[in-house]
């Protein structure tokens, strides 16, 4: 983090040319076509709306975007963009039949993941770090609960219309310079014209789902439209006595208020409930002697009673105005309320009393872990900006000055001995947790219900957090020669959090975990045009990066700081129909948090501490679009190399690959589209906490070698007419066995078997 003694003379300086830009008109120059519009069977209509880079992808039938403004907030072109971008658009999503935020970055280039539990709480990575700066129409959202290793299960992708992610650090836009990634949801948006479509989808262990989507102009120009999106689920998972329920909604309006001005209101619920749900690792990887356990894919040790809830609604507006010459303004607010409750009991390994009990063979040797914890969340988002072009110099340039921030007031209630027990019984020294307190007899013989369900109540007790991150920016974009621009920004953002602790009678404490942090956050980048088709950039910026992590006295820990560097070469061909990427990067970081063993907050939330540090350096390319006006294409490749590694587990392969493909026959076949992807990653390095059981009472912990593995899938979609089509989508098409995490207190989580789904889509 660089602290510049002049930063708040020139941020102001920048600030004020910006305005008297705004103020002065200039020759507008005419945007390039936004690529490929013409009606693709399976959408609703075009849905237009200003500006380039907010164009919905629903109806390009695209794997790419012509322009984005995700970078830096400047509407750029990929070519012209200094950084990696991937964007997995609404035509990728229904190809793939791609349902949840983990589907999307399942699929994107150099996103891995690590599963905490089999209830939607994911641990998403990229370039070596956890991903912790997430955005929804460019709101950042604060708080990695929400969706990092936390409520990311209940995020629904049928009511979104794409999602942006930025490799490397982004500090300019959202204050928090993560040098993994950010990623960004865009929801759809209401049309002028009329339309609707209604999806069901049945499939593999009893899958239930439909989703209707109807777009409906309110006045007969279409200066009033509305959007309503409707997503509803019931199905089983693979494992046993295993189920999710999730529903969606969207509802979204728009005005035309004039030709310049544009004002947008919504309201939208997302809610998940996944049964079944494991407390940490799924079930063992050894049994007490050291053997492998070799347990069945669809084992669940779950209590018939686990679940996970996790519940959000957002209430949002919008402004759009465009002036005389050709600056626009626009404004953004969002209010999020989201509930996560989460009542767990699962028969897995442990720590307590007795000092890391395992599995026998003969089925002594297990305990039911469980525990009951629920919190809840506000958060108030905005965002403020003025863009547009100046002339300076005989060139033209361009300009962006603006604000944005988010509060999160967050309640987490106390559960303890005094409302909580499982058949009369206490928890782990008072709290609502178990251990070894709750001893299965055989677990060869477990069935989810040996156990009552946990008896808790709410109290005044509790700890409520309130996190703020705002700050204001200054980005441009300036041609410096006829094939050489450098785009630089320029970010002040100010951090804060406490916590307030409330007893059982709702008395007030002492605050604790207080925090606050100043930082400049520097943005530097060069793009030179080689020729039409190819630029080479280099970029740089500093990292800053709040934690929610918290120690084991449940305190905050301090930002992560560092610097990300980035250096590549892109090309786009028909007129930005396919673009491609290869880039070099580094970042380093300090104050990294690690896992403190197994040490646990007061919440009973996994503890961390700061880290050394750690540098990581590799190599990204990618090629996304249209080969022809029938073949689309999503290819990425990463290179990964971590130094410095400290002792926390980086399950990262050092190679990873990505590719889904479709093609649209033509012909005796024409109707007929056909497509396939695979992911493919290298091995990966485990080290178990503790470790693999000797059979004496001491443990191995030396790092495990995980083989690498590649993953297929297929898709067939047929026109049936104009109205109506079918769509069968397969997921591991060869029924691999891997894992979704493996050695976390001994324990592993199976990775998803061959998924089958059929789609009937009818459009009116």
């Amino acid at each position: 983090m660089h602290h510049h003694s002049s930063g708040s003379s020139a941020l102001l300086g920048l600030i004020t040319l910006a305005l008297a830009s705004a103020a002065a008109p200039v020759q507008a120059r005419q945007p390039d076509a936004a690529g490929n519009t013409s009606s693709a069977p399976a959408t609703l209509p075009a849905i237009e709306v200003s500006g380039q880079a907010d164009e919905p992808t629903e109806a390009t039938r695209s794997y790419t975007v012509p322009s984005t403004r995700a970078s830096t907030g400047l509407t750029l072109s990929p070519k012209e963009t200094p950084q990696s971008v991937s964007v997995v658009t609404r035509q990728q999503m229904d190809d793939q039949g791609m349902q949840s935020i983990g589907d999307v970055l399942g699929s994107t280039t150099g996103i891995t993941f690590v599963e905490l539990d089999n209830g939607g709480r994911t641990t998403y990575r990229a370039r070596g770090f956890n991903i912790t700066n997430y955005k929804v129409d460019g709101l950042s959202i604060i708080g990695g609960s929400s969706f990092n290793g936390g409520g990311s299960g209940a995020i629904n992708m049928d009511l979104y219309d794409r999602v942006s992610i930025v490799r490397g650090a982004n500090g300019l836009l959202g204050g928090t310079g993560d040098p993994s990634a950010t990623v960004d949801l865009v929801r759809k948006r209401p049309g002028r014209a009329l339309g609707a479509s209604l999806t069901v989808r049945t499939g593999s262990w009893n899958k239930k789902n439909a989703v209707g989507d109807i777009n409906i102009p309110l006045a007969a120009d279409g200066r009033i439209r509305s959007r309503l999106v409707f997503s509803g689920e019931n199905s089983d998972g693979f494992r046993d006595h295993s189920s999710i329920e999730r529903q969606g909604f969207l509802s979204s309006f728009a005005m035309d208020v004039t030709d310049r001005t544009q004002v947008g209101l919504g309201f939208q619920y997302e809610h998940s409930i996944f049964h079944g749900a494991s407390w940490g690792a799924n079930v063992p990887a050894w049994f007490a002697d050291g053997s492998p356990t070799h347990f069945r894919r669809s084992l669940n040790l779950a209590a018939d009673w686990s679940k996970s809830d996790m519940e959000a609604k957002t209430l949002f507006a919008s402004l759009d105005h465009r002036f005389d010459n050709d600056w626009k303004l626009r404004a953004d607010y969002a209010h999020t309320s989201r509930a996560d409750l989460n009542n767990k009991g699962a028969v897995k390994v442990n720590n307590g009393k007795v000092r890391w009990p395992h599995w026998k063979q003969d089925g002594s040797g297990a305990y039911l872990n469980a525990i009951h914890s629920e919190t809840e969340g506000e958060t108030d988002a905005f965002s403020l900006d003025l863009s547009g072009p100046l002339e300076l110099f005989g060139r033209r340039h361009e300009l962006l000055v603006g604000l944005n921030g988010s509060r999160m007031d967050e309640p987490s209630w106390t559960f303890n001995s005094s409302n909580c027990s499982i058949d009369g019984i206490a928890g782990f020294k008072g709290r609502c947790q178990y251990r070894t307190e709750l001893p299965v007899a055989d677990w060869r013989a477990w069935r989810g219900d040996e156990y009552g369900n946990i008896r808790a109540f709410r109290t005044d007790a509790r700890r409520v957090t309130r996190t703020t991150l705002y700050g204001g920016y200054v980005a441009g974009r300036f041609e410096l020669a006829d094939d050489l621009t450098l785009i630089t920004g320029l970010r002040r953002s100010v951090y804060q959090i406490h916590s307030d602790n409330y007893n059982a009678a709702g008395v007030r404490g002492a605050r604790t975990g207080e925090n606050a942090a100043r930082a400049w956050t520097p943005y530097y980048g060069l793009v030179y045009g080689l020729t039409p088709t190819y630029s080479v950039y280099a970029s740089y910026t500093d990292v800053f990066t709040p934690q929610t992590n918290k120690n084991e006295s449940g305190d905050t820990l301090k930002p992560i700081t560092g610097a990300s560097y980035e250096a590549g070469i892109k090309g786009e061909w028909f007129n930005g129909a396919l673009n491609a990427a290869v880039s070099a990067f580094r970042s380093q970081q300090k104050n990294v948090a690690l896992k403190d063993g197994d040490s646990l907050t007061p919440d009973g939330d996994q503890a961390y501490r700061p880290g050394t540090g750690v540098t990581v350096k590799g190599l990204d390319a990618e090629i996304a679009g249209a080969v022809t006006a029938a073949w689309n294409v999503y290819l990425g490749y990463t290179y990964l190399d971590v130094g410095n590694k400290d002792t926390a587990e980086r399950p990262d392969p050092r190679h990873l690959l990505r590719l889904n493909t479709t093609y649209r026959l033509q012909g005796m076949l024409r109707g007929l589209t056909i497509g396939g992807g695979l992911t493919w990653q290298g091995k990966t390095v485990s080290e178990p906490y503790p470790g693999r059981p000797d059979g004496h009472g001491g443990f191995d912990d030396s790092p495990i070698p995980l083989k690498g593995y590649a993953l297929f899938n297929a898709m067939a979609r047929y026109d049936i007419n104009r109205h109506l089509s079918a769509m069968l989508n397969v997921s591991n098409l060869f029924d691999k066995t891997y894992y979704r995490q493996y050695g976390f207190y001994n324990g592993l989580i199976y990775g998803e078997p061959r998924r089958v789904t059929l789609s009937l889509q009818a459009r009116f």
